[in-house]
């Protein structure tokens, strides 16, 4: 049996999330990040969505023994796609990503808000993998900030919050608010 992967590219990039740590460092092409407003949930989720010239940075990780229910019910409300993921020099073409398909999308309710205790987590993610710069990369590389952010950091609604370092937390408030002025 062929080894299978998923490549993480939100909450799954930050490997405090879950227990799979068979992984390294990749990237894809083809695909971007947008923040997407589901039937399954009240507020907007990171998903991606295919664009010429898309590039994002994430973890690919080994599922074991090609078990997808764990991972399947975490991501509840997306579906997995196979897309040729890059990982130093090498390719592989047996790693799915989780998108939200468009049969899942609703209208978009700018109200309803990003969680903060969510982006930090992904953004948590992208320091301790990639580092500032890939890290601030997410913030112009993503679409849909068009929308509030709810600051939850106190009282944690994100089921799989962090907690952050005093330069990260400053790190994801200082871009954060270069995205609502440009907005």
């Amino acid at each position: 049996m062929e080894n299978s992967y998923f490549f993480g590219y939100g909450s799954l990039l930050n490997i405090n999330t879950h227990t799979y740590r068979s992984h390294e460092r990749a990237y894809i092409t083809g695909w971007q990040r947008r923040w997407s407003h589901t039937i399954f949930r009240d507020i907007p989720y990171l998903s991606v969505y295919p664009v010429v010239g898309g590039k994002i940075h994430g973890l690919v990780a080994l599922v074991p023994n090609n078990d997808w229910k764990a991972l399947d019910v975490r991501e509840t409300g997306y579906k997995r796609k196979y897309t040729k993921c890059t990982v130093g020099s090498k390719s592989n073409n047996n790693t799915q990503i989780y998108y939200v398909p468009t049969t899942n999308l609703t209208k978009k309710d700018t109200n309803k808000g990003i969680l903060l205790s969510y982006l930090d987590c992904v953004i948590q993610g992208y320091l301790h993998q990639f580092g500032e710069e890939v890290a601030a990369e997410f913030f112009t590389t993503t679409d849909g900030w068009d929308v509030c952010v709810t600051d939850d950091r106190l009282k944690p609604i994100y089921p799989r919050s962090v907690n952050l370092t005093a330069s990260e937390r400053a790190f994801v408030d200082h871009h954060l608010l270069s995205i609502q002025k440009a907005l």
